[in-house]
This record gives C-alpha cells, structure tokens and sequence, in this order.
C-alpha cells in the first residue's frame, strides 16, 4: 500500500494534493472541491465549495463524463472482487478524478503536460529511452550526467522529472535538458519501473497511466508476440494518446502496418506505432561523450542518432499535445482531450464485456435450443419405439390378440366333463392362466422401456444441469427457478418405478380377473349344479312312474320302461342344458375379455399413458429449465439491446467532442453500425 500512495502522489503538482485515501478533498488556491470516490457516483458526487465558472466545452465535457459515470455500474462488473479495467469501481475513480480537474475550472488542471514512460517487462529498456532523450552529448559536466543515469539506483517507485537545475530528490529529478523545453507546454515525465513489475499494485498503476496525456509504452517484439502485448495491455493500447514503441531499428513502413492491423484484430488501436532503438541511441550518445572532439565518433552519434530513430518519439509527442499544430492549444484542452480518451477506454471496455455478455446469452440461447430439440426427440419417438404405430405396427393389438388365442386354447381345454370333475378350481386356473398370458409379452417389453427412460431421465437431469451452469456463469442465474426445478426432481412422483408404464395392464388384468373370472367360476358351479340336479330330477321321476299310484299308470310291465325311458330323458335333458350354459359363460368370459382389451389399448394409446409419463416424469425438469432460462434470456437480450443502444448514443456523443476538439475519433463507429444494424 505504501507504493501506491507513493504512486498517486507521484503525479501530483504543487496546485493538486492527491492524498492515497479515497474520498479526498482537492485544494485550488482559495477554492477546495469534495471528491467522493464511491462506486457509481454520478455529479452529485463532486461538489463545489466554492463557485467556479466553466466554458460551454467544459460543461459538454463534464456532461459526458457524468454520462459515462452513471452507465458504468449497468456495462462493467460491480461484483465485490472485481478489478482492473474491467471494473466499474476501476473507471469510476478514473472519470472522477477528472470530472473533479474540470469542474473546478483551470486553476484546479495541472499546469504541465503528464507524459508517462514504462515498459511492457524488462526487455525494452524504457529507462536508456529516456536517458538518451534527457542526456546532452555535448555536456562537459558529468554531475547531471551521474544524477540522470543513477536515479534509479535506490529503485524508487517513480521517478518524475522536471525542466530545472540539476537536482535529485527521492523521487524526484530536475533536468537542464533542452528536450523538455521543445514543446508548447510544459511537462513532466514520470517514469515507471516495467509492468511486469508492477503486477502486484496493478489497478493504480494502470490508473495513473490513464491520468496521463502522453503514455510510451515500449514493447521488444522479439521478447512478446503481439497477441501477449494486446491481451496484456489492451486497455492501454486501445487509446489516441498512446505511443507504442517497438524496440527495434526497422523502418519499414510494411512492418509498421503488419502490426497497425495485426493489433487491430485484437482490438488495439494506439494512436502512433513507432520502431525505436533505445540502446542504439544511448550508446551513440555514450560515445560522444567519451571523445567530443573526434570526427569519426561525431559521424557515429550522427548515423547511430538516426538509425535509432530516436527522433520519432519527439515528433510523436508533439502530434499528441498539439493535434491542431497551433500555439493556442492550453492545458485544459490537453486535460479534456485526455478525459476523452479516458472515456474512450471505459467505453471500449463496455463494448467489450456487452459484446461477451451477448455471446454467453446467445451460448446459453445455443444449448437452450439443443436441450429443446433432444425434448422433442424424445416426445416425438417415445410413443412410437414403446407401442409402435397404431392400426399397422401396434404391439399392443398384436399383444392382446396373441394373448386371446392362448386363453382361448385354455378355456377350450376345460370341457364339461373336465370342469365338472374341477369346478371348484376354475377361478384359480383361469386367473392363473390370464395373469401368466394375458399381455406378459407387453408388460415385460414395457418394464424393459421402463429402466430406458430411466436413463434417458438422468441424461436429460444432466444436460438441464449444464444449462444451469451456463446460464448462472452468464448472469443469468434464478434463485425461483433453481428451487422449482430441486422440487421437481424431488417429488416422489418424479422416480419411474416398475410400475410405472405397466400401470394400465396391471389395472385391467385385475378387472378381468376379479370380475370377469369370477362370474365364469359362478357360472361353471351353476352348470354342476344344474346337471346334478337333472340327474336327481330324472330319477325320481322314474321312481315316481314306476312305483306310484296316478293316472298315467298302464300296467306292471309297460309302466317300468315308460318310467325309467322318462327319467333318462330328464336328466339327459338336464345334462345338456348345464353343458350350453358353461359354453355360453366361456364365450361371454372372452367377449368380456375383448372389451377390456379395448379398455387396455384406450389406456395405452388414447389415453396417451405412455405420452404423459414422458411428459410429466422423463422432460418435465428439462422442458421447465427450458422455458424458465429461455425467459431470463430473452429479458437478458432486451437488457443488452438497451445498453447498447446507450453506449452508441454516448459514442455518438464522443465522437462529436472529440472532433470539436480536434481528437482523434472513436474507433466504435465501424462497429456500431453493424450492431445498429443487427438491432
């Protein structure tokens, strides 16, 4: 923490006290100006003790800022562990500070220009960049030439430097060198050690590097690729006001523009690219310095000098501080055109997570419509693969007709004769016979697509989980639906059991069983019944003839045959009519067995069992978790369209500032006419 305070108050001049506690009070001569630093604080946040009066470009200025201020919290993360230029908190603090600089009017804005120097990592030596732009080759006095190159030998956190006599502080240098006095205003050069170094206070560094007018940010293309250089840096390379400096001597102009595009791609627009050699232009330097007097090292200073290209970064910083190439450019329009570029890069950071945050919506969008699509699959197929296709392929009607030619074959087997010797065991052996026959084949069939829609339950349980996932990792989380879905999947009617298709034929077996079969037993008992009582009927009628008194008695002889010729006919009567009556039972049974048949394929087909397990057991988690995340998206969408069509707007606004002042222009505009056009 101590380097950090050391950092912010590195950059500070006598008419601005930056103390490293947040908020911090901004004192201006006679005027102070409370700066709250909270997260999302618009202009309410920066309160004027005393009145100061802004011209109509700093208002506009100050507006836009404000703008940008209150869409942060909606474009950038505010989660509590967020940081760096991906944080709202980050760019909150970056565009206050300078709300607070121009607000306060031009007796608040530094009166030097700010040019910060550091490198990627160790590689490009910022610190010879600097030395050989400070150092004078014609110098006798080897005082400041001891000071400026010693000045990091205690390693300080910064080193700032200002034109004045030779003179070394803590972290502080003042410089006689006429290079500090080549442009229209006055600098100071602040001078960090590498980034690589500084990775540990990282989100202050990179805020006093966003404070900064001019930022040369040297870089050795051998060392890094330019993939590392822009996913390390991005967000400092994508700003009008950055210098980027390859450490190498090329100067063709097809290098510079193989890397203008390649750093394009990656969304990395700096406003100069330049090849410098710092090494070659310090040892050229070194040698006059050694022998002033000789020709042949006066001709080296002079090819080294150039081969270096040294003089290319002065060129370049000139460009920045003076775009319009005019004396009457002051501070404050070198402070808003870098408010500007401060707002540019809260903006390309916002595109940035919008433009991810779209992509997850539209990932999760993805497996929304997959998830849906295997539902369907599933609905669509389901039926069919179980109990085929109904009149021409159903195993249904071929199940049931197949079970009534063998309980057909079982009840021709119990003739009258054998079902009178059996009567009391008729119930029995046809209940045993329909619940061994009588659609077993189906039963087990089902029970095997049971435990195949078990799995296909699990499957779906952990592609629902995976969307889940994706759209909780996507801001898309619902705490509602998480506990609707936990609730669906633990209700006890959820599980499939064995059970759970047989169902229907388990219900229409016992109906056939418990009162169909029971009637045909009633009915065979009936029969016996009867047949006996014919044969008792008979008898006595011929007993009755032959041996008793009454009309219809002949003669001895004649009345014996005529008596037991009548009591045959009766019992065979009897007999015959108790044989009738159990076939027409048997044919009743299988016609009723027929119609609950019937009842069976309503239960199975019409009825839709078979559907409605699939649909309110096997996808109902996954056909819920469909629709509730399909709502979160679509209202995550409507949410994306809106901020993006602010941060055009407040583009739009940018751009229209920036070019009043002369800055370069937004580069969002190619890309938001495409996304303009999408919507």
């Amino acid at each position: 923490m101590q380097a950090c305070r050391v950092l912010r108050n590195s950059v500070a001049t006598p008419s601005v006290n930056t103390p490293a506690r947040l908020p911090y009070t901004v004192f201006v001569r006679s005027k102070s100006f409370a700066v709250d630093y909270d997260h999302g604080r618009s202009l309410t946040n920066v309160a004027p003790v005393g009145s100061n009066w802004q011209s109509p470009t700093q208002a506009r200025t100050s507006e836009l800022l404000q703008k940008a201020v209150s869409l942060l919290p909606r474009s950038l993360s505010t989660e509590d562990g967020a940081v760096g230029p991906d944080s709202s908190f980050f760019w909150s603090n970056v565009l206050e500070r300078s709300i607070a600089e121009l607000i306060s009017g031009s007796d608040q804005v530094p009166s030097m220009a700010s040019i910060v120097v550091c490198g990627l990592d160790k590689w490009p030596c910022s610190q010879d960049l600097v030395t050989a732009l400070l150092e004078d080759p014609f110098s006798s006095d080897p005082t400041y030439s001891d000071i400026l190159r010693n000045r990091w030998k205690n390693t300080p956190s910064s080193v700032n430097i200002q034109y004045g006599k030779p003179a070394a502080f803590a972290e502080e240098l003042f410089s006689p060198s006429d290079w500090l006095q080549r442009f229209s205003h006055p600098i100071q050069l602040t001078e960090l050690p590498d980034l690589a170094s500084l990775a540990s206070i990282n989100e202050e560094t990179d805020s006093l590097l966003l404070h900064s007018d001019v930022l040369l940010l040297l870089c050795d293309p051998i060392v890094t690729p330019l993939s590392d250089l822009a996913a390390r840096a991005k967000h400092l390379l994508d700003k009008p006001n950055t210098i980027l400096i390859l450490t190498s001597s090329s100067a063709a102009e097809s290098h510079r523009q193989f890397v203008s595009q390649t750093l394009s791609r990656f969304g990395c627009r700096p406003g100069h690219i330049l090849f410098v050699d710092p090494r070659q232009a310090l040892g050229a330097v070194t040698a006059l310095q050694a022998n002033p007097t000789s020709p042949s090292t006066v001709d080296r200073y002079q090819r080294d000098t150039l081969a270096s290209r040294i003089s290319t970064v002065t060129s370049a910083i000139d460009a920045v501080l003076s775009p319009r190439k005019t004396s009457e450019t002051s501070i404050l329009d070198i402070r808003q055109r870098t408010a500007y570029t401060q707002v540019h890069g809260a903006l390309s950071a916002s595109f940035r997570l919008v433009e991810s945050a779209e992509k997850d919506v539209a990932l999760v969008a993805t497996k929304i419509e997959a998830l849906l699509s295997k539902v369907q699959r599933i609905q669509e197929s389901t039926r069919h693969d179980i109990l085929g296709k109904p009149g021409t392929d159903s195993k249904v009607e071929k199940a049931l007709s197949q079970s009534m030619k063998e309980l057909n074959a079982v009840l021709g087997s119990l003739t009258f004769l054998k079902m009178v010797w059996r009567v009391d065991e008729i119930g029995t052996l046809v209940s045993a016979a329909v619940q061994g026959q009588w659609c077993k084949g189906l039963e087990n069939q089902l029970i095997l697509h049971t435990g195949r829609l078990e799995s296909t339950q699990r499957e779906l349980s952990t592609f629902t989980s995976g969307l889940i996932s994706a759209a909780s990792s996507s801001s898309l989380r619902s705490p509602v639906l998480e506990n609707q879905l936990q609730q669906l999947e633990h209700s006890p009617t959820h599980a499939l059991t064995v059970t759970s298709l047989t169902r229907p034929i388990q219900d229409r077996r016992s109906q056939l069983i418990q009162y169909t079969t029971a009637k045909l037993h009633r009915e065979a008992q009936g029969a016996v019944v009867a047949t006996f009582g014919g044969l008792l009927s008979g008898a006595g009628l011929g007993w009755w003839l032959a041996f008793g008194e009454h009309i219809l008695s002949l003669g001895a002889g004649t009345e014996i045959g005529t008596a037991i010729g009548s009591g045959v006919l009766l019992a065979v009567g009897g007999i015959r009519w108790a044989v009738g009556k159990w076939e027409r039972a048997k044919q009743r049974w299988l016609q009723d067995a027929g119609r609950i048949g019937e009842g069976l394929t309503r239960d199975l087909q019409a009825c839709s069992t078979v559907q409605r397990i699939v649909d309110d057991n096997v996808t109902i988690v996954a056909s819920t978790a469909c629709k509730g995340v399909q709502d979160l998206v679509d209202r995550r969408h409507d949410e994306i369209s809106q901020l993006q069509g602010e941060l055009l707007n407040l583009d739009t606004e940018l751009n229209t500032c920036a070019e009043f002042s002369g800055s370069r222009k937004s580069t969002h505009s190619v890309k938001n006419v495409d996304i303009e056009q999408n919507r």
